[in-house]
């Protein structure tokens, strides 16, 4: 709500356009070496940034339930999108300091807990970096031998061997048409526990 009236005050058609944003996707191009302004990665990142920053200075931090979980995929989106753009080294959490700049005065507690915000998605940038490569190295050499479904025993090893998430498969098939067999997904997450 408030993005669409700075857009209306702002005389601007895309919340994207605000002033804002505009900050932060400008600080996002440079954190990660892009000068296409217009690039939907950036996009991403600076609305990404803001949505972890306020949500750790809410108490939330990084797990696997719940609003940690809500969390850590919203970080490994932005990452992600930095790796599109050819960022494989830590990035995202350099973008709490433009961050702090937006909207510091209005959130003073931005300010006060910046160091701690920017440790929590560095951690989780270390943590997912290594993920993501092998993950992403793996889809990039088997989506073109495959047809348009993702096999989900393809998708489970991924998951198992890796730690990539099912969530994060799936975008990626999406943006290429292809689609994920997430029942057999669930098949071969049944059988591994069956078995452990």
């Amino acid at each position: 709500g408030l993005e669409r009236l700075a857009a209306v005050l702002q005389g601007v058609h895309s919340n994207y356009e605000i002033d804002l944003f505009q900050d932060l996707i400008r600080a996002a191009a440079r954190v990660t070496e892009v000068r296409d302004l217009d690039n939907p990665s950036l996009r991403v990142i600076a609305d990404h940034v803001r949505a972890c920053a306020f949500l750790l200075v809410d108490g939330v931090i990084p797990s696997n339930e719940g609003r940690g979980y809500v969390l850590r995929r919203i970080i490994r989106r932005a990452i992600r999108h930095g790796y599109k753009l050819g960022k494989k080294e830590p990035f995202f959490h350099r973008l709490v300091e433009d961050l702090e700049t937006v909207m510091g005065e209005a959130y003073p507690e931005l300010v006060q807990q910046k160091s701690r915000i920017e440790q929590s998605l560095w951690l989780e940038e270390e943590r997912f970096g290594e993920t993501l490569e092998h993950g992403m190295k793996l889809l990039e050499a088997e989506l073109p031998k495959i047809g348009p479904i993702l096999p989900g025993s393809m998708a489970f090893q991924l998951y198992d061997t890796f730690g990539f998430p099912l969530d994060l498969t799936a975008d990626i098939c999406r943006e290429r048409g292809v689609s994920v067999d997430e029942a057999g997904f669930a098949e071969e997450m049944a059988k591994q526990r069956q078995r452990g």
